[in-house]
């Protein structure tokens, strides 16, 4: 955070610094100063998509919803929108209870054929199925994310209660062991995901050019 508060000092009009150090906070856990650092980042360069991403989810995380939707919706009308944003936007419309319900099911489908291996938007796919009532779907979703992240505590601890709806008693049986035993490793796979992204991006040519 130090070495990017001192860049940006030198080149206080560069994007990808900005980005760089609004990451960094976001990882040092001070959201709302994330949060500003890349609206900063925003207005010198409205298009850039993951600092448009990083304001949604830093917002997300410190529990302002909607305005973290306003962004995303933002963001997804962009002309070349990240897509781990239709994966946020989807979660959002659901922890915000929208009755949008294609919407939920679209997004993350979008997500999930741009972004390699994302267990997280198979989570996503699977909550928006459930919620509207296609438990062979939810359960579906959920087993494609385990095969994608085996140790992906939170879709094992939900496997349970869907396998009992459909009759599945000796899967239902099994996933709580799989799940304790793969408890103590969990992490927030959210913002471990946005920091593979980020520091992604910082390595490489995808952001603007620095000024």
């Amino acid at each position: 955070m130090q070495v990017f508060e001192r860049a940006v000092k030198v080149h206080p009009r560069s994007p990808l610094l900005l980005l760089g150090l609004s990451v960094s906070q976001f990882l040092g856990g001070q959201r709302a100063e994330s949060a500003e650092t890349s609206r900063k980042a925003l207005r010198l360069e409205p298009d850039f998509s993951p600092a448009r991403l990083l304001t949604a989810f830093a917002m997300y995380m410190d529990g302002k919803l909607a305005d973290s939707e306003r962004v995303a919706v933002q963001g997804l009308a962009l002309p070349r929108p990240s897509p781990y944003l239709y994966y946020l936007h989807a979660a959002l419309m659901l922890k915000r209870q929208s009755r949008q319900d294609d919407q939920i099911l679209k997004e993350p489908a979008i997500a999930n054929r741009t972004i390699p291996s994302c267990s997280l938007c198979s989570l996503t796919e699977s909550k928006a199925h459930r919620a509207a009532g296609d438990i062979e779907n939810a359960i579906a979703d959920l087993e494609t994310a385990v095969r994608v992240d085996p140790i992906y505590a939170d879709a094992w601890y939900r496997l349970p209660m869907l396998y009992e709806r459909v009759g599945r008693r000796q899967d239902a049986a099994r996933a709580p062991e799989l799940f304790q035993r793969i408890e103590t490793k969990k992490e927030n796979q959210e913002s471990e995901m946005l920091r593979n992204i980020f520091l992604q991006t910082l390595r490489g040519p995808t952001g603007p050019t620095p000024h």
